[in-house]
């Protein structure tokens, strides 16, 4: 199936379309019809819009990545009073429990902004740390996919999850685009099909989003899990 968004940058509209359509980058193709412009003086702006590609089957949780933002943020303390929202007591005891089944000791902090729920997560060891990552992040991005589920369970309007341990996936997000830059530039040069490395739903949805506004390529992804990745092609 197809669908259009519109929204004032790219990164926005797919934004809105994963809300909308209740999946993750990685559950669609995206085609970008307009790019964003901000014109002259305000003068000529125009929204950035996007046709996103689908299968009406294939729903999947969002997960989330790291951006700035200028609301003034929160932090949640964990007091023990109670007096927490209920989408937070939620969300602390289910990482409660992951770290006992996991068998861990870690510490964390949670801020609230208005469309983000941000968890740092600090091991209390580098075995710690370790075991909450995974192989490539596999079971950080797992802990944040069934969270997310957990809130939306919860919530009245629909909040982007994101959770790191030990500045994972920060790290991490830098090394992936780089990547998906230069996979950008072997298919633009030699106008050949270029396959990336195995990576989690988390990782691919990086390069989508990091190449989505570059004209003259197009991404998507194919395999099956765990052996499952992106790959670009020039249109």
């Amino acid at each position: 199936m197809k669908s259009r968004f519109e929204a004032k940058t790219i990164e926005d509209a797919i934004i809105k379309a994963e809300t909308e359509l209740g999946m993750s980058r990685d559950a669609f193709t995206v085609d970008v019809i307009n790019e964003d412009s901000k014109g002259f003086l305000g003068i000529g702006a125009k929204d950035a819009v996007i046709e996103v590609i689908y299968d009406d089957e294939n729903s999947c949780d969002c997960s989330c990545e790291d951006h700035e933002h200028g609301e003034e943020n929160h932090e949640i303390h964990d007091d023990g009073n109670g007096s927490d929202a209920e989408h937070i007591i939620i969300l602390k005891n289910f990482l409660d429990e992951f770290f006992r089944l996991f068998e861990v000791k870690a510490s964390y902090k949670i801020d609230e902004s208005d469309d983000m729920i941000k968890v740092l997560i600090d091991g209390d060891s580098s075995d710690d740390t370790s075991k909450l990552i995974g192989k490539k992040g596999a079971v950080l991005d797992s802990m944040n996919t069934i969270a997310q589920i957990q809130l939306n369970k919860s919530l009245a309007e629909f909040k982007r999850l994101y959770i790191d341990v030990g500045d994972y996936r920060k790290k991490r997000q830098e090394k992936v685009r780089e990547l998906a830059i230069q996979g950008c530039e072997r298919a633009r040069k030699y106008g050949t099909k270029v396959s990336l490395e195995y990576m989690t739903s988390y990782d691919r949805r990086i390069v989508h989003e990091t190449l989505a506004g570059i004209e003259g390529v197009k991404t998507f992804s194919e395999g099956n899990e765990p052996h499952r990745r992106v790959c670009i092609i020039a249109k």
